[in-house]
């Protein structure tokens, strides 16, 4: 287990790894006012988010402890696609329709829950550019045209994509979003296409490392409930709603 690890580790670091992030939340919130509704739930100010762009969210309980985080992008002026934990997808969902449903009635928002219908294919490492170019059609993925933190659609291997340029790993990454009926075909395709430039799959153990490394948290391990959003060094506090920058490009620096 070690060996594997620290094997599938360096390959992320030197050269290129695919990993399955299927397994996270995924929430579409939309609407006239999908902006005010984020804003109202998540630390972070959402209404200065550009279309095209996402950041990274902190969802706190009312008493202030840690709820749950994800990457959140802007795919409309009035849509929302929201990621969450693994296990936190039903009860954020769950959260959301309390607050919508019982608090803010008045305000023009539809939430539904995609956690079933996007596989998504992470592609970490420095040679990750190199692999998605000969595949991806309609999207730019140079750093000029898709900067860190940025959202595209375009197509891969010939079917509609949700191409986001994150990083959980430090490294250059993106998280390819297909229809779940052509997951399996995509992740064969990027895999074939990644084997010349030294790509391997990696687990989750190797994710906790190379995420460790870079100081990234994993609400419901580095947080269980048992300490505020202001007693983690590495979570944003009240200032995050001010600042002109997002505290998403501290907690995923652009590697490259």
């Amino acid at each position: 287990m070690h060996a594997a690890v620290a094997r599938e580790c360096l390959a992320v670091r030197n050269a290129c790894g695919i990993f399955d992030a299927s397994t996270l939340g995924k929430i579409e919130v939309v609407g006239k006012d999908a902006a005010t509704f984020m804003n109202r739930l998540y630390v972070n100010s959402w209404s200065s988010l550009a279309v095209g762009r996402s950041r990274y969210g902190i969802l706190l309980r009312d008493d202030g402890f840690v709820y749950d985080d994800g990457v959140v992008a802007r795919t409309a002026n009035d849509r929302f696609h929201v990621t969450t934990t693994t296990g936190g997808a039903a009860r954020v969902l769950a959260l959301m329709e309390d607050y919508a449903q019982t608090e803010w009635p008045n305000l023009d928002v539809w939430l539904t829950s995609t956690t079933e219908q996007w596989a998504v294919i992470a592609v970490q490492g420095p040679n990750a550019r190199k692999v998605l170019e000969a595949l991806v059609e309609n999207v730019d993925l140079s750093a000029q045209s898709m900067p860190h933190m940025s959202v595209a659609r375009g197509r891969i291997c010939g079917v509609p994509m949700l191409l986001f340029r994150v990083s959980f790993t430090g490294e250059l990454g993106f998280e390819v979003n297909v229809p779940s009926d052509y997951g399996l075909a995509v992740w064969e395709a990027i895999h074939q296409a990644g084997e010349a430039h030294g790509m391997m799959p990696y687990g989750t153990e190797t994710m906790h490392v190379l995420r460790a490394e870079k100081v990234t948290v994993i609400v419901g391990q580095d947080t269980d409930g048992t300490v505020t959003h202001r007693m983690t060094p590495a979570l944003p506090g009240p200032s995050a709603r001010t600042r002109k920058t997002s505290w998403a490009n501290a907690r995923c620096r652009d590697p490259r």
